[in-house]
């Protein structure tokens, strides 16, 4: 399994709305139906509210890199880009079992 985190700084007052964003069919719906999509969450930081991570699995890292290629990551990131209040990172990792 391949797994994306993309961690995010936001302002606390706007958690709420971007967390009802993320949660909408227009982000869920796209999401699951992306080829090799296992799971995906959004995890908010319980000692800093600013600090947020979005999670997604993949069967492969072939099926995470053909959905960015497709457009579809790009078009739900700028969703958010207005909620941030600093640069995003994006981390990759192998799950071994």
């Amino acid at each position: 399994m391949f797994v994306r985190m993309n961690f995010t700084k936001t302002d606390p007052d706007s958690a709420e709305a971007a967390r009802a964003l993320y949660y909408r069919d227009e982000i869920e719906g796209v999401l699951a139906r992306q080829k090799g999509h296992r799971f995906h969450y959004l995890l908010e930081a319980v000692d800093d509210a600013t600090e947020g991570v979005f999670v997604t699995a993949w069967d492969s890292r072939e099926d995470a890199e053909a959905y960015e290629r497709s457009g579809a990551y790009k078009e739900l990131a700028d969703k958010f880009m207005h909620f941030y209040t600093g640069p995003e990172l994006l981390a990759s990792y192998e799950v071994r079992e």
